[in-house]
């Protein structure tokens, strides 16, 4: 009796051992900008990734392919889907029925092997003819698995800063005013910050400036091709460094 009391502990502490989370993960690159991974959980049984999908507009479509697995980033171990929770899966579609409508999900995978440190997340490569209307889907590439964006906020605000006194002002003229002034400031910035961002939105929503986008990554793609790149690694460099982007614009 007491060996088998010890073995169920032992069997216990394993399970422990291995369980892992993480809360909003750090992500080298996304394809899809409206569908954000806001935890993974590895438990005895199963890894749990849960999703937030924001649908910008009304009208807009999400649905999941049970074809999505995980990969390990550094090697070939690839952990298959078992099955989800809150989205329809293909071909049944959730189709918001106002702006910003979230949907919140989670995908059961097979569990991960303990030590894994780097995920690719992956439901399927997009063909030539979704890429050109504009259909992105749930891949993810380098999703670390022990920082969270959190962290590295945490990193920051924990950084030691040192501020030496302004130097003095002639004719006894008082700092004062100035500070008074900066501060004034910041609700006119949140404005033309929110301004900005509105228009670019606005923008965006325009079926034109879609179309546009689609065939300057339509093109950039088939440079990619006869360039010499293979279709898996152009469509890669497509995904991870766009030339259009909801974010930056054009780069340069």
């Amino acid at each position: 009796m007491k060996s088998i009391k010890m073995l169920s502990a032992f069997l216990m502490l394993s399970s422990t051992l291995f369980a892992q989370s993480i809360k909003f993960p750090s992500v080298d690159s996304a394809e899809d900008p409206t569908t954000v991974i806001t935890a993974i959980e590895t438990n005895s049984n199963a890894t749990i990734v849960s999703f937030k999908h924001t649908s910008p507009v009304k009208g807009n479509w999400v649905q999941l392919n049970k074809s999505m697995y995980l990969q390990d980033a550094n090697g070939e171990e690839r952990y298959n889907y078992i099955k989800s929770e809150g989205i329809p899966l293909r071909p049944e579609r959730f189709v918001s029925k106002e702006d910003n409508q979230e949907v919140i999900f989670k995908v059961y995978f097979e569990k991960l092997k303990p030590g894994t440190k780097s995920i690719n997340i992956i439901e399927r490569a997009r063909s030539m003819s979704e890429l050109n209307n504009g259909i992105n889907f749930l891949n993810y590439f380098k999703v670390d698995l022990l920082k969270s964006k959190s962290e590295t906020s945490h990193e920051t605000r924990a950084t030691q800063v040192i501020i030496a006194p302004p130097p003095p002002l002639e004719n006894g003229t008082s700092t004062a005013m100035g500070f008074e002034n900066m501060a004034n400031l910041a609700p006119m910035m949140n404005n033309m910050y929110g301004s900005m961002l509105q228009a670019q939105l606005n923008t965006l929503s325009k079926p034109a400036v879609i179309n546009q986008m689609a065939k300057v990554t339509k093109n950039y793609y088939d440079a990619l091709i006869k360039a010499g790149f293979s279709v898996d690694a152009a469509l890669k460099i497509v995904i991870s460094k766009p030339l259009v982007s909801i974010n930056d614009g054009v780069r340069n």
